[in-house]
């Protein structure tokens, strides 16, 4: 039931209102939070966790419309489980729940403890109360702007929202001082698909340099992400930005940083150069998160626009990510000049539609040399490149990653791999 990062499918299929009640009563066994993003679907499946958990006889604190990390946030705040009704950065028919506890998502006993709640789910025989607090975004952008130590005046920045952190991100940066340029921040469905992938941001590209802007911002469905743009509309490398982002941090305390099984050997080479130290975990930020705690590590981040501080919730925090970029673009200009410092190598991204019940086979019958790594499915290291094969945890796919110092070296590797998860 629980993937890589919450729970989540084809609303009326797999999320339906009769989950989301079965989720309410399992979750409940403290009083509840919960947010939700744009999608029409998550009305629905609000009054399903309140029926779930009042029926239980715990009480429910709606927040309205805003991004995971706040969730996240409030748990902390008021004590309470978090549930985040989204499908993340999947499409507008998708929809689910991140469960959260303590300021982070909830891995093991605790995806355990639900499943076996829901088995055995009853009426208590009281009833909870249903309270809403709508301005709880205030209480969520205060603390935001407490880890602000730059003054921003002069930024101009264009935001693209397109889901739940249009209630928060253009009104963050701009009481930071920045002038906000917004679009897809109406506060409806998707405008464009929701995962802020290159081709899915031509208008955000046009409008950074249309406006002159210093870089632009694109976020997922629930605000868990971050993309930029630099001032010239060129989106930028996931590997660059996530370099940039831990340079910056061991400036600030140098440390350990968390990253996946998917890192680059730019991400490597960045965590040497700031003086850190690389703590490789699986992939999915509810690992990061986890890590990020158990080594008190300063910073976690993944390629895809997941970051994760030390001093903020334990979630990938989108509107965060949206504060420091513009802190680390005041103090240091042009975001375009940072990323040309950057070389990233050759790499290779793609996904299958097979089974993940083929990994075993893969595994066995791949026939690649170097060091190999079977924390999150398989991942070979060798001193010319790495390769990882891996089930998504979010749909049913096998993905093959691949990196190497030149395009033939690549190229081999690759195709080795494709044959491989290919003949089944």
């Amino acid at each position: 039931m629980f993937g890589t990062s919450g729970i989540r499918g084809i609303y009326g299929k797999e999320i339906t209102p009769l989950l989301a009640q079965k989720i309410g009563y399992a979750f409940s066994y403290e009083n509840i939070v919960v947010a939700r993003d744009t999608r029409k679907t998550g009305v629905a499946l609000l009054h399903g966790l309140v029926s779930g958990v009042l029926g239980n006889g715990r009480d429910l604190l709606d927040v309205g419309i805003l991004p995971t990390p706040a969730v996240a946030y409030a748990t902390m705040k008021y004590k309470r489980n978090g549930i985040m009704i989204t499908a993340s950065h999947n499409p507008a028919e998708y929809n689910g729940f991140k469960l959260m506890r303590k300021g982070r998502e909830i891995l093991g006993e605790d995806e355990e403890k639900v499943k076996k709640n829901m088995e055995s789910m009853q009426c208590s025989g009281t009833s909870g109360i249903f309270e809403r607090d709508y301005g709880f975004k205030n209480e969520y952008l205060d603390f935001l702007l407490s880890l602000n130590g730059k003054d921003l005046s002069g930024l101009k920045i264009v935001v693209d929202c397109n889901g739940a952190a249009y209630n928060i991100t253009p009104y963050l940066l701009s009481k930071a001082g920045c002038k906000v340029i917004g679009i897809n921040c109406e506060g409806g469905e998707f405008n464009r698909p929701s995962e802020p992938r290159e081709e899915n941001l031509t208008a955000l590209k046009k409008a950074v340099v249309n406006y002159g802007a210093d870089f632009g911002i694109a976020h997922d469905g629930d605000g868990d992400r971050m993309i930029i743009v630099d001032e010239k509309g060129e989106v930028l490398n996931p590997d660059v930005q996530l370099s940039i982002m831990i340079l910056d941090e061991l400036e600030k305390e140098k440390g350990k940083i968390v990253s996946t099984v998917e890192s680059s050997l730019m991400i490597k080479d960045a965590v040497e150069k700031g003086g850190g130290e690389l703590v490789i975990t699986k992939v999915g930020s509810t690992h990061v998160g986890l890590a990020l705690e158990k080594e008190n590590a300063v910073f976690g981040g993944e390629p895809a626009g997941e970051y994760i501080y030390k001093k903020g919730v334990h979630v990938p925090d989108g509107p965060l990510a949206a504060l420091r970029f513009a802190e680390i673009t005041a103090e240091k200009g042009s975001i375009h000049k940072m990323a040309s410092e950057f070389k990233p190598s050759p790499m290779k991204r793609e996904k299958f539609r097979i089974e993940k019940k083929e990994m075993e086979r893969i595994m066995n019958e791949l026939e690649i040399e170097g060091k190999r790594n079977t924390l999150d499915g398989l991942r070979i290291d060798h001193e010319d490149y790495w390769i990882l094969i891996r089930p998504s945890g979010t749909e049913p796919v096998i993905r093959i990653t691949a990196e190497a110092k030149d395009k033939e070296t690549l190229e081999k590797i690759y195709e080795k791999a494709r044959k491989t998860v290919e003949v089944y």
